[in-house]
């Protein structure tokens, strides 16, 4: 599993934009996805930016806590006592 996220600016035309990039799950498999925010130097986009970034972290929490649950059980089922 994969998992990070992150915000970069890319100049298009002389101009800064802000993205957002963060790993998910497309066909199987992790992909690293890039989603435009908005302009760099907007409060908005930068409010943005960090929302998402928020958000993706409070999800994966969410999801590695399962999947150490899930794993932690699958363990104690196979060992014996």
């Amino acid at each position: 599993m994969q998992v990070g996220c992150g915000v970069y600016v890319h100049e298009v035309r002389g101009r800064p934009y802000l993205y957002f990039w963060h790993y998910e799950t497309k066909g199987g498999r992790r992909v690293q996805v890039n989603e435009y925010v908005g302009p760099s130097a907007a409060p908005r986009s930068r409010a943005e930016a960090i929302r998402r970034c928020e958000a993706y972290c409070a999800r994966m929490s969410q999801e590695l806590d399962r999947f150490r649950a899930a794993s932690l059980e699958g363990l104690r089922r196979a060992l014996p006592t």
